[in-house]
């Protein structure tokens, strides 16, 4: 009954046998009721062959509308799983939507908003800029998301460039940013602290978009580590990708560039004895069943007078990144984790763990801090080069003062030489001439001595004369006294 032909044959027969009641019935009815009966078949024949087609139509349908309506229940009901996961489970077990928008909340708590791909459009003043913040990658024609950026905004400004996954992703700081001026697609703002000439350079370079972050990006141990399926774990990521992520564009020495990227890689790896203390934890084994409490019992928001997201025993305050579930987290026999010392130490002092081996953990670096020091350090190596120029043409002018002086020097140090050789020979003759005189004065000492010694010699000969004489002349006067007594004698 299904065959189109013979349907078409049986519609056939029927309009002959139509025609032959007609004919019959000519002798007997009215024109009348013959042309409405026609009327009447011809109406039938329509409605037939409509119903047939809606008939059709509707078994064509019907099957596609029936694969659609269990197509659809089944999409809703997997949209539903994506959204809220399965409702019927008491403790779910595979991520949802709302899972994993929570979870991405928690991870990107701490970075605040970020607009990318904006696009610096002209210089105010030497510390002033426009920026436009539409994406430069919004197809034209889209009407763009308002930046809801607030005047007196602190703005951290990053220069993009492409990643090799075809991302624009920050590549150079240009500076800290406080917002003059907002509109919803675009910004004017100032340099909080004076820019650097490299960041003046950069910017002045033009051709990079522009990244602004309200906050500036946290370091974190695993945004450079993966799961190891082997370890169960996340460990710091394989050097050659690491160095795809972290490129020497400083051209760093290759040791001191090297070193860094190995602080990455080692992350969660075995420390060893040359790491310092803050940077070894301890990665442990439950031997017991044992349960951390993580939130704080008095949860506030971020946005209280004095909101924060820890407490002072390190729970969390902030409901954003709360675990939830009332707030602990489990541990089986057999479960691993990794703690710092002082923690890992009182576990394995209670009994609830034992040591597996010390990791490393590289220090978290504080970036808003690191880059105001290293541009205070950046000006203070500038004054300390612009000192040491300023010293060196000082020091280049006195060279050039005592270059001068040397040849003036030179000058009279030959003067002073042919002077030198003059006196020279003049020290020779008088030198000679003084051995002569030497020579003479020994002569004439020798002489003077043999004098002196020969006068001496005649001195005690003139001595022994005279007292010679002396005991003479006492011996004649002795005589001449005894004579004169007789004589005086015999005249009386």
């Amino acid at each position: 009954m299904n065959n189109p032909l013979v349907l078409q044959v049986i519609g056939g027969l029927l309009v002959i046998f139509f025609i032959f009641l007609i004919v019959m019935c000519w002798k007997t009815w009215r024109f009348m009721h013959i042309f409405f009966s026609f009327l009447v078949f011809v109406g039938a024949v329509a409605f037939l062959w409509l119903a047939s087609m809606t008939l059709k139509t509707h078994n064509n349908w019907r099957t596609p509308y029936e694969a659609y309506t269990k197509e659809i229940a089944k999409a809703e009901a997997e949209k539903q799983g994506y959204l809220h996961g399965d409702l019927t489970d008491v403790e779910q077990s595979e991520d949802s939507l709302r899972s994993l928008r929570a979870e991405l909340d928690r991870e990107l708590v701490d970075r605040g908003r970020v607009w990318r791909e904006c696009t610096p459009m002209q210089a105010v003043d030497a510390d002033t800029f426009q920026v436009r913040t539409v994406p430069a990658s919004l197809p034209q024609g889209t009407n763009p998301t308002p930046n809801g950026i607030l005047a007196q905004t602190v703005l951290y400004a990053f220069a993009e460039v492409d990643s090799p996954d075809g991302w624009k992703v920050p590549a150079t700081y240009l500076g800290e940013f406080s917002v003059d001026a907002a509109a919803p697609d675009g910004v004017t703002i100032s340099a909080m602290l004076p820019l650097h000439p490299d960041q003046v350079q950069k910017i002045q370079q033009g051709g990079a978009t522009w990244a602004l972050y309200e906050i500036m990006p946290l370091d974190g141990h695993e945004i450079f580590a993966e799961m190891d399926d082997t370890e169960k774990r996340m460990l710091g990521m394989d050097l050659v990708d690491i160095r795809t992520y972290v490129p020497n564009q400083f051209n760093w020495a290759p040791d001191k560039y090297d070193g860094l990227l190995e602080q990455y890689h080692r992350f969660n790896r075995e420390a060893t004895e040359d790491d310092p203390l803050e940077s070894t934890w301890v990665l442990v084994k439950f031997v017991k069943a044992h349960s951390i409490q993580v939130d704080s019992g008095d949860p506030q928001s971020l946005l209280a007078p004095d909101g924060r997201y820890f407490d002072t025993s390190g729970r969390a305050v902030e409901g954003r990144v709360q675990r939830g579930e009332e707030g602990t987290v489990e541990f089986e026999v057999g479960d691993t984790g990794v703690f710092d010392m002082d923690t890992a130490d009182t576990l394995i002092a209670d009994g609830v763990c034992e040591k597996v081996k010390p990791v490393f953990r590289r220090d978290l670096h504080d970036y808003a801090r690191f880059f105001r020091e290293a541009r205070d350090r950046h000006i203070e190596l500038d004054d300390s080069i612009a000192r040491a120029q300023r010293e060196l043409a000082t020091y280049l002018d006195l060279k050039a003062k005592v270059d001068t002086d040397i040849l003036a020097y030179n000058d009279e140090k030959v003067k002073l030489e042919k002077d030198l050789l003059g006196f020279q020979r003049e020290r020779e003759e008088a030198t000679a001439y003084a051995h002569a005189l030497q020579m003479e004065w020994q002569k004439a000492l020798k002489q003077l001595s043999d004098l002196y010694q020969a006068n001496n010699q005649l001195a005690d000969e003139l001595t022994q004369l005279q007292r010679q004489l002396a005991i003479e002349i006492n011996r004649r006067t002795a005589e001449a006294t005894a004579q004169a007594s007789p004589t005086a004698t015999s005249s009386q």
